[in-house]
């Protein structure tokens, strides 16, 4: 029945391949999150200022989410000296084990932070899963892509981001 719930949200709440306007609402008002990292749960202070940033939303039970965990390692890899990348699961609708494995099966080497009340999807309006938030320097969304996309599509926005962040 819990599958059955979680793949029944996972369609409901994913729009395959919708590019999102960014949301001009929260853009100027947001420097930066703080999250407890999954790794060794401290809290960690994510300021844009540093580098441009992309945010993955996720959970370890949609399935578009492990689709896309490979895209976002590669992706990781390729622009890592240029963008920031942070995993962002919504632990309130995840099992924190289930999260382990999840980073494990998909090697994934950025790190990857716990919201535990969804209160930082919200912050971003967030609709469904996955989630990808491209994030300047100045903490400004300029770009948004929910649910599963193909990988040339997320790394245009990578591209941009790296170019103009």
């Amino acid at each position: 029945m819990i599958i059955g719930l979680a793949l029944l949200g996972c369609i409901l709440i994913v729009v395959n391949n919708a590019k999102e306007e960014p949301q001009s609402n929260i853009s100027s008002s947001l420097n930066g999150i703080a999250l407890h990292n999954l790794q060794d749960d401290k809290l960690m202070n994510v300021a844009y200022t540093d580098k441009p940033t992309v945010l993955s939303f996720f959970t370890s039970w949609c399935t578009y989410c492990n689709m896309d965990a490979p895209k976002m390692v590669a992706l990781y890899e390729k622009y890592k000296d240029r963008v920031n990348v942070y995993g962002v699961n919504l632990i309130d609708r995840d099992e924190r084990e289930e999260v382990v494995k999840y980073v494990e099966r998909h090697e994934i080497p950025y790190p990857v932070l716990l919201d535990a009340n969804g209160d930082v999807f919200r912050q971003y309006n967030g609709r469904g899963f996955p989630t990808l938030y491209f994030i300047d320097r100045s903490g400004k969304v300029t770009d948004a892509i929910i649910g599963s996309s193909e990988m040339d599509t997320i790394e245009a926005a990578f591209k941009k981001l790296a170019k103009h962040g």
